[in-house]
């Protein structure tokens, strides 16, 4: 039975194509809750077979959920201010926590199951400045996709594939220190 399903997963997922995990993962990327793994765990083992590009699917998964960030952050901005505009302490407190600690915030999200597609709707109510949004959004997400395709990469057990592994578990640990040195520092700071 868990066979027939991952071979289902598969089948969908070679279906869909580079633009239809795009669409997906706008989808994934908005406020409607459907897992990334589903489709980007077929992906990556796709890729492991050579019957799609590990990079062209990184690319329109990390656009896709970039996508769907970008429209939470933007219905946010525009409605969801106008629906809480009697609710000034909120979003002034909302405001300030973006201000301090808003980049690392939207940067770690990503790589957290289940809420790395709701950050952006706080960082849309404080306003936080798009051009600083997009491109951390990205990279969280696209740290995230990649690790999600690796996983599906990994099923393939030829030696090749083993070593992608390894060595993207490697970066996986230096963005893990890297994230936690610069959380350190800023709540050094804030005290």
């Amino acid at each position: 039975m868990l066979e027939e399903l991952a071979k289902s997963l598969v089948s969908f997922t070679n279906e869909l194509g580079y633009i239809g995990i795009y669409i997906y993962m706008t989808i994934v990327g908005t406020f409607i809750p459907l897992p990334s793994q589903i489709v980007l765990i077929p992906a990556g083992y796709l890729a492991s077979k050579g019957q799609m590009s590990f990079l062209y699917v990184l690319i329109s998964a990390t656009l896709g959920s970039t996508s769907g960030a970008t429209i939470n952050y933007f219905l946010a901005n525009t409605i969801l201010t106008k629906v809480l505009k009697n609710k000034k302490k909120f979003i002034e407190k909302l405001t300030t926590f973006f201000y301090h600690h808003g980049k690392i915030s939207i940067f770690l999200a990503p790589l957290t199951i289940g809420a790395g597609q709701y950050i952006s709707i706080p960082a849309g109510i404080a306003k936080m400045d798009i051009k600083t949004f997009l491109p951390i959004t990205f990279l969280g997400n696209s740290i995230f996709n990649f690790f999600m395709i690796l996983i599906g990469y990994a099923f393939n057990p030829n030696e090749a594939n083993q070593k992608a592994v390894y060595v993207s578990l490697g970066l996986l640990g230096f963005v893990i220190i890297i994230a936690t040195l610069y959380i350190l520092k800023e709540t050094k700071k804030s005290k």
